[in-house]
């Protein structure tokens, strides 16, 4: 009778030990669903024009020889060519496709030029994916293994456990005694 009851013992916490295990993957899953991953599409449209500074040109003088005419022009307004010369110009120069938009802007006096304004404009969605995931830290486990000691194996025993986040406890068997096993322990020190 007393093998019969042992043999009986074990076969119990082994069908508690598969049975931990089933309904512990397929039952728990269903109950505490993992964590959806959330992802959002940004479309991203250039709106602000972007202004690269340029420095105004050094140009290398060349002297040329002076051509003295001897024709006069009879109606010509000096104050008129020294006005416009002197006077200053604004030119604006304007490129566009499907994806650029640029804008160039002069100012020139006195036949030079006295600065340059280069503007641009992305005009092609830029697509920006956040993805955010969500991350679950499962705090309470079951667990089964061997209880043992070092210096007599014949004091080998099956138990399983269930640990919470402040406190464990768990049953099991020992084999030489033949006796069933408790134990119930508390968080004492969280290392991290």
């Amino acid at each position: 009778m007393g093998k019969t009851a042992n043999y009986i013992v074990v076969g119990l916490v082994l069908l508690a030990l598969l049975g931990c295990g089933y309904f512990g993957y397929t039952i728990y899953p269903r109950l505490n669903k993992c964590p959806d991953i959330a992802s959002d599409t940004i479309v991203i449209r250039d709106t602000v024009p972007h202004t690269i500074p340029d420095t105004i040109p050094y140009y290398i003088v060349k002297y040329d020889s002076i051509v003295y005419r001897d024709t006069i022009f009879k109606d010509v307004d000096t104050a008129a060519i020294l006005k416009d010369h002197f006077a200053i110009h604004y030119y604006e120069r304007s490129w566009q496709d499907s994806s650029l938009s640029v804008l160039l802007k002069d100012v020139i006096s006195q036949n030079q030029p006295i600065s340059n304004e280069f503007t641009y404009k992305i005009l092609r969605p830029q697509t920006v994916i956040h993805n955010e995931y969500s991350s679950y830290s499962y705090s309470r486990y079951v667990t089964a293994g061997l209880n043992f000691l070092l210096n007599d194996l014949s004091y080998t025993g099956i138990e399983m456990n269930y640990i919470a986040p402040t406190w464990q406890g768990g049953m099991g068997y020992n084999f030489k005694m033949k006796a069933v096993t408790a134990r119930i322990t508390g968080t004492i020190v969280v290392l991290k």
